[in-house]
This record gives C-alpha cells, sequence and structure tokens, in this order.
C-alpha cells in the first residue's frame, strides 16, 4: 500500500496531466504570435508567468513533500525560496525585455 501512494499515485497523476496537455495542445493549434507593444502588456505577461511557475512549484512541494513524504517545514522553506527565485525570475524577465525593446 506504501509502494500505491508514495510512487504510483504521483506518476500517473504526472502522467495524465502532461497526457492532458498533449491532447489539448494538439486540438489547439499555436495562433500566430503577435509582438507585444507597451509595456503594460509586457509586465502583465512577465507577472502571469512567474506567478503560474510559482504557484507549480508549490504544488510539486505541496504533493511530493508535504504529503507524499511528510515534511511539513518543506512547505515553509518553499515559500520562502520560492519567493526569492520568482523574484529573480522577474528580474530577468524584466531585464530581457528591455534588451529586446532596445534591439527592436
Amino acid at each position: 500500500m506504501q509502494v500505491l501512494r508514495t510512487v504510483v499515485v504521483p506518476v500517473l497523476s504526472a502522467y495524465a496531466l502532461l497526457a492532458w496537455v498533449v491532447v489539448y495542445a494538439s486540438r489547439h493549434p499555436e495562433r500566430p504570435r503577435t509582438s507585444i507593444e507597451g509595456w503594460r502588456p509586457r509586465l502583465r505577461l512577465i507577472a502571469l508567468t512567474v506567478a503560474g511557475g510559482y504557484g507549480c512549484f508549490l504544488a510539486i512541494v505541496l504533493v511530493f513533500h508535504t504529503w507524499v513524504v511528510g515534511q511539513r517545514s518543506a512547505l515553509g522553506s518553499a515559500l520562502r525560496g520560492g519567493t526569492f527565485l520568482a523574484a529573480i525570475c522577474a528580474l530577468a524577465f524584466i531585464l530581457g525585455s528591455v534588451v529586446e525593446s532596445r534591439r527592436g
């Protein structure tokens, strides 16, 4: 029963999520990309990207470290460390956007 909880359920869940993403992507072809004009939409996109990544990171820590392994302190550590990483990512995206906007 322990193997079912610690191995089979997380792996099957991850596989099901990946399969759903692949099926969804195959049914919704990508639209042509347009350039983002102005800083407000660009900053909104950066904020959504960083927040989505941070949320996925916390979900992974919650499922694997807190739920499966039982390390209750892992979530607090992930909140602190993840916030730092999210800030670094946001800064990197903003700097990349500045470089891109100057190149024209």
